[in-house]
């Protein structure tokens, strides 16, 4: 009978476990920027997710990571967000073969996906099917006190190593820098503009 109710408490303290998984910080780093008149924007960047694959009508078979981007603006006018990523291989690794391709997907990110497999980003396969060679955009106007947040997939043709990924602004230009190790040292790679508006 003690063997019995040892192991039902054993069961439920599991069951418990299992119900509240412990919650882990997935944001890689916080970066606050500042224009010339005092305009703010934080911007959180996330660690990589996911590590699936995709094959292409070809059958040529590609690896993937997911990124999640926040930009806080924390400035009291508007800013518009532009974005834009080319249809052609971004080819950054030393091997001619190799290349990445980056996409922005039109999923929505919330905060409620962090946990999930891919941050939630369920549709990736079938907006590859019809965008993986057309170039990939986003704009959106982010009000003053809030926030927006978006999904960039990494795909990678021929590679592989430890991704990280941010947003990185010089002036009104925006950068996507990643670095891909033991391969690639840190790329900036030109992706659009952040204005805000008067």
């Amino acid at each position: 009978m003690k063997l019995l109710t040892t192991i039902i408490f054993i069961a439920i303290g599991l069951t418990a476990i299992a119900q509240n998984p412990p919650t882990r910080k997935w944001v890689d780093t916080e970066v606050k920027f500042t224009d010339s008149v005092g305009n703010v924007v934080m911007v959180h960047n996330s660690f990589p997710k996911g590590g699936g694959s995709y094959t292409d009508a070809a059958g040529t078979k590609y690896s993937y990571v997911i990124f999640w981007f926040r930009l806080i603006n924390e400035s009291a006018a508007p800013l518009e967000l532009a974005m834009k990523f080319p249809a052609d291989p971004i080819k950054i690794f030393s091997s001619p073969a190799s290349y990445i391709k980056l996409f922005l997907p039109p999923d929505t990110m919330t905060h409620d996906k962090i946990q999930l497999n891919d941050y939630g980003l369920t549709n990736l396969q079938s907006f590859l099917k019809g965008g993986f060679n057309k170039p990939s955009k986003l704009q959106r106007t982010i009000n003053p006190k809030e926030e927006y947040l978006f999904y960039v997939p990494v795909i990678f043709y021929q590679a592989s190593g430890t991704t990280r990924a941010a947003l990185v602004l010089k002036g009104k230009d925006l950068f996507f820098k990643i670095r891909i190790t033991p391969d690639v040292d840190a790329v900036l790679i030109p992706c659009g503009r952040i204005v805000y508006k008067d």
